[in-house]
């Protein structure tokens, strides 16, 4: 039984196989049998995958696992999938698919992870992949063995101001990069809800390391952190830090979660509210710029709050999500059709990420400079 009623509907504006304009790769995706997904973690973000998923042409979303057996339905009806789990590894053990969407808890991703990958499946896991570097790089190399795709998800990659400056740069345009600085601060209210559960560090800077490895295909050889901690949480209010890489560009980065009530809403839909204040600047000996993260155009002005609604990243009209992570999934999965890495997301850097953010944990933690390269 097809976990999809939708699988394999022909959208109105999908091209048809005799157009002549369609390409060699395009008709081969719409002969073959559609990629199997599976989705577990159906949260304020996992629901947003869920959509995208299910949306996708040459993409069958088969089944989908989340512990709230009211949210789990619901998914269910409105994506007309009926395979549905009360865990994850249910999921991956107890059906056949090609690929799995993990935008389960962070500390679930690692077990999870191998589970499908030694199953044979291709793993897009979201944000932190793993606990720890060691066992990061563990789970690339179960990948490699089996042949399969690892992804974790790096969305600011696939958001096109981010692309465009990565591409100028790439180009030569900037010359030697001197310097890259960002900031990415979230509200207090968001804070309650990863307190005890995950660090800053992998939660938020994650981002701003993975920015930093792709625009200066560098490495980094030194990191100085510091901490800003109230009460006894794993995650602490802020975090600031100093990184020195081998091509000699120094990165500052900054994170916290102190973004008043009242500062304009940027993260706006049913499932998430909020504010994201995000700047990435990067001065090079050519040129300089400043991206202002999460910035739209549109203002909408209320007696409550002013809303300035991101249209990059997630937006969501007609039920239909677009943006960064609809490409960021489309990416996966035609890669995971083709058996092939991206050539977007970086497995490598991903794990080199997480070297990076265990030696700003233990910079604060000790209070002085680590040297990577030691």
């Amino acid at each position: 039984m097809p976990g999809n009623r939708n699988a394999g509907r022909v959208e109105p504006d999908e091209p048809l196989l005799t157009d002549p304009t369609l390409s060699p790769a395009s008709r081969l995706t719409a002969l073959s049998p559609p990629l199997r997904v599976g989705l577990a973690g159906l949260g304020r973000f996992g629901g947003l995958h869920a959509s995208v998923l299910a949306s996708l042409s040459g993409v069958e979303l088969t089944a989908l696992a989340d512990p709230d057996p009211q949210r789990l339905r619901q998914a269910g009806d409105r994506h007309g999938v009926v395979r549905l789990h009360a865990d994850a590894l249910s999921l991956i053990a107890g059906e056949r698919l090609d690929a799995v969407v993990l935008a389960t808890p962070d500390e679930q991703h690692p077990e999870q992870a191998r589970a499908a990958l030694e199953l044979g499946q291709h793993v897009f896991v979201e944000k932190p992949l793993a606990h720890g570097w060691r066992q990061a790089e563990e789970l690339r190399q179960l990948a490699t063995r089996q042949g399969r795709l690892l992804q974790v998800g790096m969305i600011l990659r696939y958001e096109t101001s981010h692309r465009w400056l990565h591409q100028q740069i790439r180009e030569g345009h900037f010359g030697e990069l001197v310097s890259i600085r960002c900031q990415r601060n979230c509200s207090r209210s968001s804070y309650a809800a990863i307190a005890d559960h995950v660090h800053t560090v992998f939660r938020t800077l994650i981002h701003d390391l993975d920015l930093l490895l792709w625009l200066t295909r560098s490495r980094v050889t030194s990191v100085t952190a510091l901490e800003v901690r109230r009460g006894d949480h794993l995650a602490p209010l802020g975090c600031f830090a100093l990184l020195r890489l081998a091509d000699g560009c120094v990165a500052q980065l900054e994170s916290s979660w102190t973004v008043p009530e009242q500062a304009p809403a940027n993260v706006v839909s049913d499932r998430w509210h909020g504010c994201i204040d995000a700047e990435l600047a990067v001065v090079g000996t050519e040129r300089t710029a400043k991206l202002r993260g999460l910035q739209s155009p549109l203002q909408i002005w209320s007696d409550q709050e002013l809303q300035q609604p991101d249209t990059t990243l997630w937006p969501e009209l007609g039920g239909q999500v677009s943006g960064a992570l609809r490409e960021e999934l489309s990416d996966f999965c035609r890669c995971a059709r083709a058996g092939r890495p991206s050539a977007i997301a970086d497995l490598d850097q991903a794990v080199q990420t997480m070297r990076i953010a265990e030696a700003l944990i233990e910079s604060a933690r000790q209070g002085r400079t680590l040297d990577l390269d030691a």
